[in-house]
């Protein structure tokens, strides 16, 4: 098959998740694959730079696996805040058209709603292609904006309502669209996967415990990803004084950055734990299996709010697939799908709570150990890519007409 993913992300300069391991995925099968991005995450490469109209290719994109090969095709914008995004509307609505003619595209996923998401819905039906969403978050709640989400929303009702299947990651997810106008009978359920063969159990890297400052017999807690003001550290970091009372050994470790980096950063040297807690920011994709091999525990504790209720962040299947004991909070997008201790994770809701279940756990190896091995048995029966890519490519064939021998 010919498929063309769309996305209103930098497909490039993103961290490696789902859609680029699909996608490539799709590639190794044998299928011709393509994707739309635009580039979120622009700079002005000098103090004249308004950017361009015109679009530009690269070939032989592969991101998450080396053999693999996406043509990525990426529409013009002028660089000027405001008009960034809505000089893409534009652009991206002609290079869609073109590449669904130019590239005999047999069927569309679609991972975006306000840039991209209404002229690819629009143009599948009048090009009469197939057209998949994907669900994995609520895009509304995404939007920095609280004046501009109303707008998202409505746009999410018109892709809910007009696209040929919506494939989610949690029961949760899937009753939110639904309540959004989705058809039920075209909502189904597609797990988060994980890339078990590079997402696995390795010996502890001395290089990275040596570069920041790591002690052999130091017991690392780890958290990865964008730190959103969701995230949940601020409050888990006024209370890491009590886990090191307890466990001097114990540390933090978060890889990652984002826009609560600068208030993480001041309660660290409030308290005067710039030695306990490290922030690392972004690391290379690669490197993300020996961090969290580093860790005693992995954590996810984010809040309970409208942006992270429904959600299943992709983190989790990471940590379980390196065989690693996890403290979250019960986001109930997670709860319907992982219920706890049997699959690895210990949910605890306020930060005294957690902050209780990371000291005993620091304190019981064994009870580490048995959960890690909780961990490893579901997400190789129930996450791994392999299993995932399978059943996309049947969904997708099927859609397209084409049968799971597509």
């Amino acid at each position: 098959m010919n498929i063309l993913f769309v996305h209103e992300v930098d497909w490039l300069r993103k961290v490696v998740f789902e859609i680029h391991t699909l996608s490539e995925l799709l590639s190794l099968s044998g299928h011709q694959v393509y994707a739309i991005d635009y580039e979120s995450m622009w700079v002005k490469n000098q103090p004249f730079d308004f950017g361009s109209l015109k679009t530009q290719t690269v070939d032989r994109v592969a991101r998450a696996y080396p053999d693999a090969s996406v043509s990525l095709i990426r529409p013009g914008f002028i660089k000027l805040p405001g008009l960034s995004r809505l000089s893409a509307t534009y652009t991206h609505c002609r290079e869609i058209q073109k590449t669904i003619k130019g590239k005999d595209i047999d069927v569309i996923i679609l991972y975006s709603v306000p840039t991209n998401g209404w002229q690819t819905i629009r143009l599948s039906r009048k090009l009469g292609v197939p057209l998949v969403f994907r669900a994995i978050d609520i895009p509304n709640q995404l939007v920095p904006y609280p004046l501009l989400r109303p707008m998202v929303r409505c746009l999410e009702r018109k892709v809910y309502s007009n696209v040929d299947l919506i494939l989610t990651i949690s029961p949760r997810l899937s009753q939110y669209v639904i309540n959004m106008g989705a058809p039920p009978a075209k909502v189904e359920l597609l797990l988060l996967g994980v890339d078990t063969g590079f997402f696995r159990p390795q010996p502890d890297d001395t290089e990275i415990r040596r570069k920041w400052g790591l002690g052999e017999k130091d017991l690392i807690i780890v958290f990865i990803g964008t730190l959103f003001g969701f995230s949940g550290l601020d409050a888990f970091i006024r209370r890491f004084s009590e886990i090191v009372r307890e466990i001097p050994e114990a540390r933090l470790l978060i890889v990652g950055d984002g826009p609560q980096r600068p208030g993480l950063e001041r309660i660290i040297t409030e308290l005067g734990l710039q030695r306990q807690v490290i922030i690392t920011g972004f690391q290379p994709y690669e490197t993300m299996p020996g961090y969290i091999n580093l860790a005693a525990v992995c954590i996810n504790i984010f809040r309970l709010t409208a942006t992270t209720r429904d959600i299943f962040p992709t983190k989790i299947v990471q940590y379980l697939a390196c065989g690693k004991a996890v403290v979250a909070t019960p986001l109930p997008g997670m709860t319907a799908i992982i219920h706890g201790r049997e699959q690895g994770i210990v949910y605890a809701t306020t930060p005294g709570e957690i902050a209780s279940e990371i000291i005993a756990l620091l304190q019981s190896p064994q009870d580490r150990q048995q959960l890690g091995q909780a961990a490893l048995s579901y997400v190789k029966q129930a996450h791994s890519y392999d299993r995932i890519a399978q059943q996309l490519e049947a969904a997708l064939g099927e859609v397209a007409g084409r049968g799971e021998s597509a």
